[in-house]
């Protein structure tokens, strides 16, 4: 016997929620990937065929460039160098590129004695030069940058040199979101001084979990609310976070849950400090794989369309696969990171969800799918598209209508097309696990 599916009510209340701000905004894409190196030994071939417009890159570092204070700027570093051909090329093929900068000096962080902790205010100014510097430089051409992240996970915790940017700190009711705020203030000026058409992201936010009033071990969560105390909410032009699902994480759908609740709290806190809402991009996400199975790369797989369309829903400018070329992070490659030229399932559904997505406009959920199912509507010019799938452990039988005399065209999760007809104006579908598209010119 099929289990009871969730009262309908339910759905649509949680459906609901984002479709006022998303329902009348198209983009070109939303498809982002994460690359450890942007060439073509890391598997930059295949990325200019997947339909991927976003790249981001970790980093920048500023000791690389400034080792000494007021020592002047050493744009020959070997690291930085390998980095200018990287930002060349992405240029040349068009893609958007998310340059992180983090990585301060030793001078910059004192007293701190560590390779990741926060900047000293003392140091915010020549922060603030170094900053104006890099855009002077790179937001030129050849390089193009546009959009600049500032740190990455400063909401992490102080620790010895990583990919973090260690400006939390336990002790601090905001864990250390206020610190970061002042800087802010400080640095984006003299970055817009210089080219006011960029766009600046706040280093991309952990946010593992939400503040607790009363909770000190959830301050954590309150990062982002510490830099809008100070203000500094004005100064950005995107909120970047982050978020991950764990393949069979107990007490959650095996593909993660359909509401990231991070979207909601990011925006409620806007809300609270009166600031208008403001694009977002999900500046990494993917779901994890802790043991390398067939099973989890099949779920990673289904679960690429799941995270683009609910993505579309939620109003994102961007989102951002981690990571394309390595499996550093809990074996999330897109590609065999041994054998470039070997795409895996998750390639194949990334771009093929890419390819039908972008530039659509979303509408909202199918109307009159089951609760036990969840599916999109998008369109693009006259074109409709719809994707859906089911976390269920069984089918759900559903209709769309379909015009008389319509181009329907029914697909799975990679593209692999799907044998489908419509009957007196109507088109029987089957959910499944794997995301399914269907494609309708009239």
């Amino acid at each position: 016997m099929a289990p009871t599916a969730a009262p309908a009510q339910n759905t649509a209340a949680t459906t609901q929620l984002f479709l006022p701000l998303v329902s009348t905004s198209a983009t070109d894409s939303i498809f982002g990937i994460e690359m450890a190196r942007l060439d073509a030994a890391n598997g930059l071939g295949l990325v200019t065929t997947s339909g991927t417009v976003w790249v981001r890159r970790n980093a920048l570092r500023w000791r690389d460039i400034e080792p000494v204070r007021g020592g002047g700027y050493t744009w020959d570093n070997p690291q930085v160098q390998v980095i200018e051909q990287e930002l060349i090329r992405a240029n040349e093929l068009g893609l958007r590129v998310i340059l992180i900068v983090r990585g301060s000096p030793t001078w910059a962080v004192a007293p701190y004695d560590s390779g990741c902790a926060p900047i000293n205010p003392a140091a915010y100014a020549d922060f603030a030069r170094f900053m104006a510097a890099l855009v002077q430089r790179y937001s030129a051409q050849p390089y193009g940058v546009r959009y600049w992240e500032i740190g990455n996970e400063p909401d992490a915790p102080i620790s010895p040199d990583n990919v973090y940017g260690c400006w939390g700190q336990q002790d601090d009711p905001y864990y250390g979101g206020q610190a970061y705020g002042e800087m802010i203030k400080v640095v984006v000026p003299a970055m817009k001084a210089v080219n006011p058409a960029i766009k600046i992201l706040n280093g991309g936010l952990l946010l593992d979990h939400p503040y607790i009033e009363g909770d000190p071990s959830t301050n954590a969560g309150r990062f982002f609310e510490g830099i809008l105390t100070t203000s500094a909410g004005r100064y950005l032009d995107i909120i970047s976070f982050h978020t991950y699902f764990y393949y069979n994480l107990p007490g959650q759908p095996t593909h993660g849950p359909s509401i990231d609740w991070r979207v909601a709290y990011l925006r409620d806190l806007l809300r609270r400090y009166q600031l208008p809402e403001m694009p977002m991009i999900r500046s990494e996400t993917a779901l994890l794989c802790y043991d390398v199975t067939p099973e989890c790369r099949w779920a990673q797989a289904d679960s690429v369309g799941r995270m683009f369309a609910r993505s579309a829903r939620d109003g994102m400018l961007a989102t951002v696969w981690y990571v394309y070329d390595n499996d550093s992070f809990h074996n999330t490659a897109m590609i065999e990171p041994g054998s470039i030229w070997v795409p895996r399932p998750t390639y194949f559904a990334y771009r093929h969800a890419a390819s039908l997505l972008s530039g659509s406009r979303y509408v909202g959920p199918i109307p009159g799918l089951s609760a036990a199912a969840e599916g999109y509507l998008f369109t693009r010019g006259t074109q409709q598209i719809y994707i859906y799938w089911t976390d269920a452990t069984y089918d759900i039988d559903f209709s769309i209508p379909a015009p008389a005399g319509a181009s329907i065209e029914c697909t799975i999760r990679d593209g692999g097309p799907v044998p489908c007809a419509a009957a007196d104006g109507s088109l029987s579908l089957t959910a499944k696990t794997s995301p399914a598209f269907v494609t309708i010119n009239p």
